[in-house]
């Protein structure tokens, strides 16, 4: 029993590790930076991105994927009014004081484009022969370029006080103290990478015979700040030139106004997925068909024996190799439900066909079987169904319909048993038998 058990092992194993996949996306909502302020609010902003990955299924429901994302980001973040923000300076007489900046209505429009490599671990499961569910989790390492940061005020009150001399200057433009009105500058500031938790779920439909469309949605979220500290910056730069070219420096990395700052993305999603399974003809039965035909070359020269001729490609008996190669291994329809011819057993219904052609007295009994997923009734139903997709595809490939007969036995006489769960797989098949003609 365990020598049985290893092989279907084996055998499922063979023919499921070649599924590999090959995706574009598309995607887009929210997606910025959150930040946690006191004194201070930031509000995502609509952002999107595209991207290419693979993903390697091991089974047929559990994949690993991995590729590249790029993502455009952006935020708006608003101080609150009443708040001034304090920094120590060293004015143009080399002495220290504290810098003290109190905006109205200070405003920053910021954008940044990010890349993300993900490691994510992918299920999928068939709700019918075309749609599937989809699962994939895992993270991401994203990489930030440099956040442009748009910063505005209706107002600057830009202030000295020299705590030595307990005094403070707050009308001296020409040094850099004063009142600036309707400011607005640019600057850039840097992030840090960060490590982001990542979801992403929704439904997959068969459009093509390779090709598959996922809809859904995703969600990723940092474990990591995003800012690097800069704890001394006040929001404007001190200019001890005047006050006429005040620069931003904005407000990110600055921990007594923002005191964490995490990505988040999220929205919905649209990738098309590539299959690279590719359709392997069968070499051996393609040399036993060769050498056949070979054999009867000779037998149509003497134009005495016309009449030979002409009736052996009709009593032509098949060889104990082409049989065995109808007879002997089910056609495999591992999916739950699943009643579609697959790639990998067109290419084998196309060698059958080829071997049916050559004796035309000889019929087939196809006969489709289930595992114990489901009620009876059911079962029975999809053993057909799939019985009738291989007639269907053998018709189309020039076996009369008259030497085809079809049953189902659903989920009697399974071929392994069901249990454990991983020899499901093999017991959903359909059977071809050999019916000589008299």
């Amino acid at each position: 029993m365990k020598i049985k058990i290893t092989i279907a092992l084996l055998i499922l194993f063979n023919v499921t590790i070649k599924s590999q996949e090959l995706n574009v996306k598309i995607n887009g909502g929210p997606s910025g930076i959150l930040y946690d302020s006191t004194i201070g609010n930031g509000t995502l902003k609509f952002g999107g991105g595209i991207g290419i990955g693979y993903t390697y299924f091991f089974s047929n429901h559990w994949g690993v994927s991995t590729g590249i994302d790029v993502m455009y980001n952006q935020n708006s973040f608003k101080l609150n009014e009443g708040n001034t923000i304090n920094s120590y300076e060293v004015d143009d007489q080399t002495s220290a004081f504290e810098y003290r900046v109190t905006p109205s209505k200070y405003k920053e429009d910021q954008h940044f484009i990010s890349a993300a490599i993900p490691l994510l671990v992918q299920y999928r499961t068939a709700f019918a022969s075309n749609t599937q569910w989809y699962l994939g989790f895992g993270g991401k390492m994203l990489f930030s370029g440099k956040q442009t940061v748009k910063a505005s005020a209706d107002q600057l009150q830009l202030s000295g006080y020299y705590p030595d001399l307990n005094l403070l200057i707050d009308d001296l433009p020409s040094h850099g103290f004063g009142q600036v009105n309707s400011w607005k500058d640019e600057t850039k500031t840097s992030l840090d990478p960060s490590f982001l938790l990542s979801l992403e779920t929704g439904l997959t439909f068969k459009i093509k015979e390779k090709t598959q469309l996922y809809t859904g949605l995703y969600v990723d979220y940092g474990l990591t700040n995003l800012a690097k500290e800069t704890p001394d910056l006040n929001i404007v730069a001190y200019d001890p030139n005047g006050i006429d070219n005040t620069q931003a420096n904005g407000t990110i990395g600055n921990k007594r106004i923002v005191q964490d700052t995490r990505y988040l993305s999220a929205g919905v999603q649209l990738k098309l997925g590539f299959s690279l399974a590719k359709n392997k003809p069968q070499p051996a039965q393609q040399k036993t068909e060769t050498v056949t035909q070979k054999e009867e070359v000779p037998v149509q020269e003497p134009p005495v024996q016309q009449k030979i001729v002409e009736t052996a490609p009709v009593k032509k008996e098949l060889t104990t190799e082409e049989r065995n190669y109808i007879e002997k291994k089910p056609l495999a329809f591992q999916e739950v439900g699943s009643t579609s011819v697959t790639p990998e057993l067109a290419a084998r219904l196309d060698e059958i066909a080829q071997i049916l052609k050559s004796n035309q007295d000889t019929d087939l009994n196809i006969t489709g079987y289930t595992c114990d997923i489901g009620t009876k009734a059911r079962n029975l139903e999809i053993g057909m169904q799939r019985a009738q997709a291989v007639a269907y595809y053998l018709k189309n490939k020039g076996i009369a319909s008259s030497r085809m007969h079809l049953f189902s036995k659903g989920e009697s006489e399974p071929l392994v048993p069901n249990m454990p769960a991983e020899n499901k797989p093999l017991n959903r098949r359909v059977s071809l038998i050999l019916v000589d003609g008299k």
